[in-house]
């Protein structure tokens, strides 16, 4: 039936522009440190029986369209840009930050941009302080992070242990949500953060004095784009053939 086409590419659009989002959000965010990609992934819709006299032997259904069924944030590792702060941190490996928010929720992210506030406290660009915190003196010099994640930092002339970063990871990291900001927050799909020390069994080190980069790969996204406009194309030429079957059909009635 004309209108069940009709109505099956307009899905199809709706699908293509929600991909064409996704896309754009990711060449958006090409050079955003610690930021992950996202794949769209479709799905189809319900189908519909045909009648006894439509059907062939071998089937009788036909499907009403598609939809997105989800946009899966993609892990794999950035690369890693020296910066020569010694406050810069990438994980080299699996592993978060942990951070807690201004509402006081914890928080987790890729991006090591870190700085110190007004306390002294380890904060992210954006002013999530790390967890557990960790507090760097006004006089203190030379401060280092090991790849274990122990800072160290000369305070009145004595080499001092000032704390220990620690690296979260999940039993499903695919399930964190995006929260914005580079944060990824908890969901019951990625389950509880476990905190250890980095470069331990299944935990990532730390590499101080550079950042993680965007995992977006502009070529791949340009293809994407290109092949995500052109299927867009096909599938708006449906609607108008739809809608020329309608118009035939109206006028057999005259």
């Amino acid at each position: 039936m004309p209108l069940d086409a009709l109505y099956s590419a307009a899905t199809g659009m709706l699908a293509q522009q929600t991909s064409l989002d996704n896309i754009s959000n990711n060449l958006a965010n090409v050079n955003t440190a610690g930021f992950k990609r996202g794949r769209a992934s479709f799905a189809d819709l319900l189908y519909t029986e045909l009648t006894p006299q439509q059907a062939s032997k071998q089937g009788n259904q036909v499907g009403l369209g598609v939809k997105i069924g989800s946009i899966q944030t993609q892990q794999e590792q950035g690369n890693l840009q020296s910066t020569g702060q010694a406050l810069d941190l990438a994980i080299e490996g699996d592993g978060f930050f942990e951070v807690t928010q201004g509402n006081g929720t914890k928080g987790y992210t890729r991006a090591g941009s870190f700085t110190t506030d007004a306390s002294g406290s380890l904060v992210t660009a954006t002013g999530e302080r790390l967890s557990p915190p960790i507090v760097i003196p006004e006089n203190a010099t030379d401060t280092a992070i090991g790849a274990d994640g122990k800072v160290t930092a000369k305070v009145n002339g004595a080499l001092k242990t000032l704390g220990q970063i620690r690296i979260a990871t999940f039993p499903n990291q695919l399930g964190l949500s995006s929260l914005g900001d580079n944060l990824f927050g908890v969901t019951a799909d990625s389950g509880a953060a476990t905190l250890k020390t980095p470069g331990q069994k299944g935990v990532g080190a730390l590499r101080s004095g550079e950042l993680e980069m965007s995992n977006v790969n502009a070529v791949d996204e340009m293809v994407g784009m290109i092949t995500t406009q052109r299927s867009y194309e096909a599938v708006a030429k449906v609607v108008t053939a739809s809608d020329e079957m309608l118009q035939v059909a109206n006028q057999l009635r005259r």
